[in-house]
């Protein structure tokens, strides 16, 4: 039986376009070498993801990472995955204590210019990565520091229904 991962943006751009130096991005590479090269491990984004890799590119050439990127499976985005991100941005909308741990330690370039404030639609693209996850039983392999607070609001969920 293999593995299904999906690959969080985080990851991809540090391990596709490496910033010389970054300890993370060298991790990135490592992980994302070791999934590549087992051949039980099935690799998947979504076009959410290809978007949000391309919109960033800086080192490479766009077509180079396009190239990089169409060597990766891609999945739909559908009603479904849509329904469930939108529940769980609502369940971290009304929890405040859910909100304030994702709106946490971001970096200040992530805030608003004008407010400073963090705000969650920052994150409702990683919401939206996790419920294409867990809607198409993947794993999901990111660099992200909160993915371990999104997959507790995606177990919460469940418990609650």
């Amino acid at each position: 039986m293999s593995r299904r991962v999906l690959l969080d943006t985080n990851l991809l751009i540090g391990a596709l376009e490496p910033e010389p130096g970054n300890r993370r991005h060298e991790e990135a590479g490592a992980r994302l070498h070791d999934l590549t090269n087992d051949p039980d491990v099935e690799l998947f984004i979504t076009p959410l993801i290809r978007y949000e890799v391309l919109r960033g590119v800086r080192r490479i050439s766009f077509a180079n990472m396009e190239a990089k990127l169409d060597e990766i499976q891609e999945l739909p985005i559908r009603e479904k995955e849509a329904k469930r991100a939108a529940e769980l941005f609502r369940l971290v909308e009304e929890d405040k204590d859910k909100k304030k741990n994702l709106q946490s330690d971001r970096n200040e370039e992530d805030a608003c210019p004008t407010c400073g404030h963090h705000p969650l639609n920052k994150y409702s693209f990683d919401l939206f990565h996790y419920a294409c996850a867990e809607i198409n039983r993947l794993e999901i392999a990111s660099q992200d520091p909160h993915i371990q607070q999104i997959q507790q609001l995606i177990q919460d969920s469940k418990q609650n229904a």
